[in-house]
C-alpha cells in the first residue's frame, strides 16, 4: 500500500507547501483530489488503515493543514458528523466563534461546499418543506421525528398556524438534544422523548403517526438494524400515513474527505439496497413506494405510504 507521501496528500511539497504559502483553498483542493484517488485505488481494509495512519495524532501534529482540519468546525466533531451542533454549522444556522484566522475561515467556507454538506442541507430543506406542506393534506397531523437532533426541520412547522393543532413527537437518544428543543421551541403539541430507541419502538403507547421522518439514522445503522427500524416504523403509520427516510448514496462525492479527515464512516446504500431492507409482509400494506435522490444526488430517499 502506498504511503501518504507517495500519494502526495501531505508531503513537504504539494498541499502542505500550498498551505504554507497561504494558498489555503488550493491546498485543500489538492488534499481532496489525493484522498479521492487513494480511496479509489485501495481496498476497504487498506483505505481504513491508510486513514488511521495518515490522520494519527502524530501526523496531525506534524502537518499544519491536517491540524487545521481537525480543529475546524467539522473536524472538531470527528466521528460525529451527524452531531446536532455540527449539523447546525452545515445548515448555516449557527456561528462558529473563534474561527477568525484566514485559514480557518477559508476551511469553513470550503468544507460547506463539499458534497456531503450539500446533501445534508438538501435533506434538511426537503424535510422542512414536507412538514410545512403536511397540514394542507392532513388535518391536525401527528408527526414523529426520529433521531430529531435539534429538530431544525420542524422549526417552520412549529410556528405555522396551520400546524398548531398538530402533535409532533421528537425522539432522540441524546438527552442534550431534547433539553435544547424544550428550551427553544414553543408548541402546544410538542412531545419530547429520549432514551432507548428499542424501548421507544416497542412502546405500544406511542400510537400511530400520519408522518414519520428519519433524517440521519439510516446512515448510522448496519443493514439488519436498519431493516428492523424501517419495518417497525411502517407498523406505526396511520392509514394513509407516510414514512420518509434518507441515506447517503455509495457514489457520494467527497466520501474520502468525510471518512479520512472527519473520521465518519456511514453505511451507504443504493436505491436497490434501501428497497431490499423492507420485508414482504410490510410492503403488502403499502399504497405507494418511491425512491429518489436529492438535488445534490448525494442522498437516497425512501418514501413510503401505507394503505
Amino acid at each position: 500500500m502506498k504511503s501518504i507521501t507517495q500519494y502526495g496528500a501531505t508531503p513537504p511539497q504539494g498541499s502542505s507547501s500550498l498551505f504554507a504559502e497561504g494558498r489555503y483553498v488550493p491546498a485543500l483542493d489538492s488534499l481532496r483530489v489525493e484522498l479521492n484517488r487513494c480511496r479509489a485505488e485501495s481496498s476497504p481494509a487498506e483505505w481504513r488503515a491508510f486513514c488511521a495512519e495518515t490522520f494519527s495524532a502524530e501526523s496531525v501534529h506534524r502537518y499544519p493543514l491536517l491540524r487545521l482540519i481537525k480543529e475546524g468546525p467539522l473536524g472538531s466533531g470527528s466521528g460525529l458528523i451527524h452531531n446536532p451542533l455540527i449539523l447546525d454549522v452545515i445548515y448555516d444556522l449557527n456561528g462558529v466563534p473563534g474561527l477568525l484566522t484566514p485559514p480557518a475561515n477559508a476551511l469553513r467556507s470550503w468544507e460547506l461546499h463539499l458534497d456531503f454538506c450539500a446533501s445534508l442541507r438538501a435533506r434538511h430543506f426537503l424535510f422542512a418543506r414536507e412538514l410545512a406542506d403536511l397540514a394542507k393534506t392532513v388535518k391536525a397531523p401527528r408527526v414523529l421525528a426520529l433521531g430529531c437532533g435539534h429538530l431544525r426541520e420542524g422549526a417552520i412547522a412549529l410556528t405555522s398556524d396551520s400546524m398548531r393543532a398538530s402533535e409532533i413527537v421528537a425522539f432522540d437518544r441524546d438527552r442534550a438534544c431534547i433539553d435544547l428543543i424544550e428550551r427553544e421551541y414553543d408548541h402546544p403539541g410538542l412531545v419530547t422523548v429520549s432514551g432507548s430507541l428499542r424501548d421507544f419502538l416497542n412502546d405500544s403507547n406511542k400510537g400511530k403517526f400520519d408522518f414519520i421522518y428519519v433524517p440521519t439514522l439510516l446512515d448510522k445503522l448496519e443493514d439488519s438494524k436498519a431493516a428492523v427500524l424501517l419495518n417497525a416504523l411502517l407498523g406505526s403509520l396511520q392509514p394513509g400515513g407516510r414514512l420518509l427516510a434518507a441515506n447517503f448514496a455509495p457514489d457520494l462525492k467527497d466520501a474520502a474527505y468525510l471518512e479520512a479527515c472527519l473520521d465518519w464512516w456511514p453505511f451507504y446504500r443504493t436505491e436497490e439496497e434501501l428497497a431490499a431492507l423492507l420485508e414482504t409482509k410490510s410492503t403488502q400494506n403499502l399504497r405507494g413506494q418511491a425512491i429518489f435522490r436529492d438535488d445534490s444526488e448525494g442522498s437516497v430517499f425512501l418514501d413510503l405510504q401505507s394503505v
